[in-house]
């Protein structure tokens, strides 16, 4: 069995909420220990939605400091020479003020990787500007490229995905400070905008804009979402293919449409949709599919969340671990979403209940019982 990839790497997490959880998912799915940085009491401000919080917390540990207070930061100065990376999601000067910036901690640690996670960067006109991911999403040109309805309304996504993309460039970004220090010994410091990431995510956007001048483009006919007879939906995914459209044409009883080329179907688009979507009505989801399949034709059934968590093909992927939720109930937890060849990534755990290992970390940091008594009723964990 090969070794985690991340197997020895020491997280603390302090980039709270989304992106910076995500990212420390990601990186205790490698193998690396990660510990939650919490404020006494009230905690990762995503407590209090459980659901959310469970997803992207298991298998971490959680220490409560109140970093307002001098006990608290000297905690955390002798915590970090015993770790690799450090995040942090505070708007920009606040972890000066705190005293727990990059200069600070690489001063105690040269080898730590130290990465910030924010809305806008840490420099720049909008560097300042407090936001959530509807804002970046907006700046970056995400609203206006992707999410538009038929008529030109703006559609506000379901999934925060600024969050996301930075909590994975966060990720990425840290396995390549790691990977650098290996050969020169030497920490950085990582500066992760979630709206920087979602520019990059806008690549081919961007380039067909400079290219046309547009984002739009009209799509293929068999590229779209379809109602079936049983009032379900599908997905049908033919990008610009012409064989898999005479296929699709053959197996709906749509003769005439057979031999119909890739730009035809565009400039048809509202036509040919239109006759597809009469032969989709005429037959339940899983029969239209159990023919498309036949066909070889790329269609796949619209799941609901629910409807996910039982799929076969992602339960045989096994992309849903099971394990207990910090209150004891079932829950199914995410895994990796690559495998790697004579490894097992992931140990599931729960989540951690807030200020769970203080006790345990504090010991091994040398502090006495009494200390850390002396702690709690200070205020200071």
């Amino acid at each position: 069995m090969m070794n985690r990839p991340f197997a020895g790497i020491r997280v603390v997490e302090g980039a709270l909420q989304y992106p910076g959880p995500y990212c420390g998912m990601l990186l205790a799915q490698l193998g690396a220990e990660v510990v939650k940085l919490e404020t006494p009491g009230a905690g990762d401000a995503a407590r209090h939605l459980p659901g959310f919080f469970n997803s992207i917390n298991c298998s971490k540990k959680s220490i409560t400091l109140n970093l307002k207070t001098p006990q608290a930061r000297e905690i955390l100065h002798r915590l970090i020479p015993s770790f690799d990376v450090f995040t942090e999601g505070f708007r920009p000067g606040v972890g000066k003020r705190l005293g727990i910036d990059y200069p600070t901690l690489s001063g105690i640690h040269p080898g730590l990787v130290y990465c910030s996670i924010t809305g806008y960067g840490q420099d720049g006109p909008y560097h300042h500007l407090p936001g959530h991911d509807l804002n970046y999403q907006a700046v970056s040109g995400m609203l206006d490229g992707c999410f538009k309805d038929p008529v030109g309304g703006y559609i506000q996504p379901g999934i925060a995905l600024g969050d996301v993309t930075a909590g994975l460039f966060a990720a990425l970004s840290i396995a390549a400070a790691i990977a650098r220090r290996n050969t020169d010994g030497k920490g950085c410091y990582i500066d992760v905008s979630m709206t920087d990431g979602l520019v990059s995510l806008l690549s081919t956007h961007i380039g067909t804009f400079q290219d046309t001048g547009t984002t739009r483009r009209t799509r293929d006919a068999g590229y779209g979402i379809y109602k079936t007879g049983d009032g379900s939906y599908i997905a049908l995914g033919i990008a610009h293919e012409d064989w898999f459209w005479d296929r699709l044409a053959a197996a709906l009883d749509l003769p005439d449409l057979v031999g119909i080329a890739g730009m035809k179907r565009r400039e048809k688009r509202g036509q040919l949709a239109e006759r597809l979507q009469g032969a989709f009505l005429e037959k339940p989801r899983d029969e239209l599919l159990r023919i498309l399949e036949n066909a070889d034709i790329p269609a796949s059934p619209i799941n609901s969340v629910a409807g996910a968590l039982e799929d076969p093909h992602l339960n045989e992927r096994q992309m849903f671990l099971e394990l207990l939720s910090p209150a004891g109930s079932a829950m199914k937890g995410l895994n990796y979403p690559a495998k790697f060849q004579d490894t097992t990534l992931y140990e599931p755990a729960p989540p951690p209940g807030l200020g769970q290992h203080n006790e345990n970390i504090l010991q091994k940091l040398g502090y006495s019982e009494d200390d850390i008594a002396g702690f709690k009723d200070n205020g200071v964990i």
